[in-house]
């Protein structure tokens, strides 16, 4: 009997690309990055593209565990705060379909990896807040190396699927979480306090990281992430 492999879906988000004809064409994306870490775990990678809440609910029922990816800032609106003048332009319909998404993995404990925009989104859908701005954590150049050290907490989830209690990590960020949802419990610090890693409380398995492992997917520690969520959507 052949063991089906699990089904991992990837949010995707409208931008507009370039054709052979170098018109302008809307596309649903996501970097290649994440593909790569969940096949390099052993799962099979489909892209739920944004929609309406409806679209989020039909794109759960058929995949066995949701990975929330990277990008742009979330709309200070959803957590009732004023723009910053450092806050970039925000696509509410991306808001709208990954925090419903968001919302019903937790309420159906659906298997669930948040990746840096993705940990700030499932903050606010819980109810958090976000510092809109904060110097220090945006290192492009050093995307795939560890340049900052994120101390876990020693027994969490976090802490046992990557085996450590301590992880470098890069940093593409410069949002970051501000006051925690009630359901969230931070299990990551960067030294100058920044939460980094985050558990859903009541959930099987959802974690929210601010740095980006699918680009530190070369180091086990990290892959190890994508291998958990794929196990736990077996």
């Amino acid at each position: 009997m052949t063991t089906r492999v699990p089904l991992i879906g990837i949010t995707a988000h409208a931008s507009l690309v370039a054709d052979g004809a170098g018109v302008e064409v809307l596309h649903y994306v996501a970097p290649v990055a994440y593909v790569k870490a969940i096949r390099k775990a052993g799962g099979v990678p489909v892209l739920l593209p944004m929609g309406s809440a409806d679209d989020a609910m039909a794109g759960l029922a058929r995949v066995d565990a949701v990975l929330v990816t990277g990008g742009d800032d979330v709309n200070p609106d959803r957590y009732r705060a004023e723009p910053a003048p450092e806050t970039k332009a925000a696509d509410p319909a991306r808001d709208d379909f990954e925090i419903a998404l968001i919302s019903a993995a937790v309420r159906d404990d659906r298997p669930m990896l948040c990746i840096c925009r993705g940990i700030q989104v499932l903050n606010v859908a819980l109810g958090g807040t976000l510092q809109q701005h904060y110097d220090g954590h945006f290192d492009l150049p050093n995307y795939n190396e560890g340049i900052h050290d994120v101390k876990l907490e020693p027994g969490s989830m976090l802490a046992k699927v990557m085996g450590a209690t301590q992880v470098a990590v890069n940093s593409l960020h410069h949002q970051a979480l501000d006051v925690l949802a009630s359901q969230l419990v931070a299990v990551g610090h960067s030294d100058d306090g920044l939460v980094e890693g985050v558990e859903v409380l009541g959930c099987g398995f959802a974690l929210g990281v601010q740095w980006h492992p699918e680009l530190l997917r070369h180091r086990p520690e990290h892959l190890a992430l994508f291998e958990a969520l794929v196990a736990a959507g077996a």
